[in-house]
């Protein structure tokens, strides 16, 4: 919470000379070396006194990192801004609930340093919440809901399962939440389209094309996002107050990686808070931040547990619309592909070479079909990358936004050099397994010649034992 902080302690030098002097290497090292003239001096560096006791440090736990450093970032952020809060377009999914939590955190974080006292962080609350010099938050909730706004932007394709959700969470975090309805945005905007084109767009599961399927999907994330920004414009000044709210987006590492995300919906925001954390690291911060005594959000839980959808399509008795099926892949995959690309600096075909091996589960056509269909998907949706709201970047695998981005801007999709000699060592493992099965059927051809012709020798041998016997006994 504090822009500096100072730590004073008295060292005793001399454990510093044993210590270095135990290692055997330096002992050598300064066996070899000129000796350096000591000086004894009268005076001391510090005053008189006893060595500081060692301070135990706090290692936090990998969830604990997610929450509290993007909740430090975000109070810093705001506080050097000047503005005077966050809104956030909750949807009651994973993602914008795991955000919501995180600001929620800030809040508590806040309160936590303002009870103990610290100037510093009162003046900024007091500046940034409109408290008088006299006043300061009763709680982390009361805080919130002076500088925390939420809003359910519901359509006919929202669930009720979210929409309560949205609700819940935020009563629990203390955020001002509203919900409201976006049907008359888009369908204002869908009837321009008809009236200039005379053409009705249909949802796929009415029987409409891939084309308008997703253009009736893009225009409701689109409108949100237009709204967030109007609302968050506007909001400050419906409570009388100055100032306008700074849009926090909620889109994680896999989604910008795979690319499923509307260009200019509600993953464009300000600042984004979860924009280097993986869905399934945010799973776990649910869980998490559910049961954790300092943050007790219960509701979490439930988040975690639901199937992950967008809400953009018809749900209708034989169709539900879920985020790994539109991606064609499951979050599982998509974290393994983000460490393969970023982290050992794979392009397709060496990742197509090592997982081969890992996903040794999957026969190596299905492995190649899953790496060529990522690297499509990451190819014809790299100029989302080159967009993408600054964000807490929390991992090694998190996807880097423009700034900090080398690699070309466009890449060719169908990535035909390394497609190709994906599809030639699939069929190289193709043949060389039907030439080891060819063999082993030769083999085993053989050996059931061998029993027949041994049998057949039996056999021959056995009647003229027989015979031997019979004229045997005639004699």
């Amino acid at each position: 919470m504090n822009d500096v902080e100072v730590v004073v302690a008295t060292l005793n030098l001399i454990d510093t000379r044993v210590y270095r002097a135990s290692i055997n290497s330096r002992n050598i090292q300064a066996s070899q070396a000129t000796t350096v003239p000591r000086v004894d001096c009268d005076f001391a560096l510090s005053g008189p006194g006893v060595p500081s006791k060692p301070v135990q440090t706090k290692i936090h736990n990998s969830m604990e990192e997610i929450g509290f450093g993007p909740a430090c970032w975000l109070w810093d952020y705001l506080r050097r801004s000047g503005m005077p809060g966050y809104f956030l377009p909750l949807s009651g999914g994973a993602d914008s609930s795991a955000t919501c939590a995180i600001v929620g955190i800030m809040c508590k974080l806040v309160f936590k340093a303002v009870s103990e006292g610290n100037q510093t962080v009162l003046d900024d609350v007091r500046r940034i919440a409109g408290y008088k010099e006299d006043e300061q938050p009763a709680s982390a909730e009361e805080l919130c809901n002076r500088i925390f706004v939420t809003c359910y932007m519901g359509t006919v394709n929202s669930s009720d399962e979210t929409r309560d959700r949205a609700k819940l969470l935020a009563d629990q975090v203390g955020s001002h939440h509203i919900s409201l309805e976006i049907d008359p945005v888009t369908k204002g905007l869908v009837d321009i389209f008809q009236n200039t084109f005379h053409k009705e767009l249909k949802f796929k599961v009415h029987g409409g094309s891939y084309t308008e399927n997703i253009a009736l999907q893009n225009i409701q994330a689109r409108s949100r996002m237009v709204l967030a920004y109007f609302l968050a414009q506007t909001y400050m000044w419906t409570e009388g107050r100055n100032g306008t709210l700074l849009v926090l987006g909620s889109a994680n590492v896999q989604e910008a990686l795979r690319g499923y995300m509307t260009k200019y919906d509600c993953s464009s925001a300000d600042v984004n808070p979860i924009g280097g954390i993986s869905k399934l690291d945010l799973r776990l911060f649910l869980n998490w931040a559910s049961a954790d005594p300092f943050v007790n959000y219960p509701v979490l839980a439930s988040v975690a547990s639901a199937t992950p959808t967008a809400e953009l399509e018809p749900t209708t008795g034989g169709h539900v619309q879920t985020d790994e099926e539109d991606m064609g892949m499951t979050y599982e995959e998509l974290e393994v592909f983000g460490r393969l690309r970023k982290c050992e600096h794979c392009g397709p075909y060496s990742m197509f070479s090592k997982l081969i091996f890992e996903w040794d589960h999957l026969t190596p056509d299905v492995v190649a079909e899953k790496v060529k269909k990522f690297f499509k998907f990451y190819a014809i949706n790299r100029h989302k990358m080159t967009v993408l709201t600054p964000a807490y970047h929390a991992e090694s695998y998190s996807p880097d936004d423009n700034r900090f981005d080398l690699r070309p801007f466009l890449y060719n999709p169908k990535w035909t050099w390394q497609f190709e000699k994906i599809d030639k060592k699939v069929q190289e493992m193709k043949n060389r397994k039907e030439t080891v099965e060819a063999k082993t059927e030769r083999h085993e051809k053989t050996d059931e010649e061998e029993l027949a012709e041994l049998l057949k020798k039996v056999g021959e041998l056995t009647v003229k034992i027989q015979n031997k016997k019979q004229n045997t006994f005639a004699q």
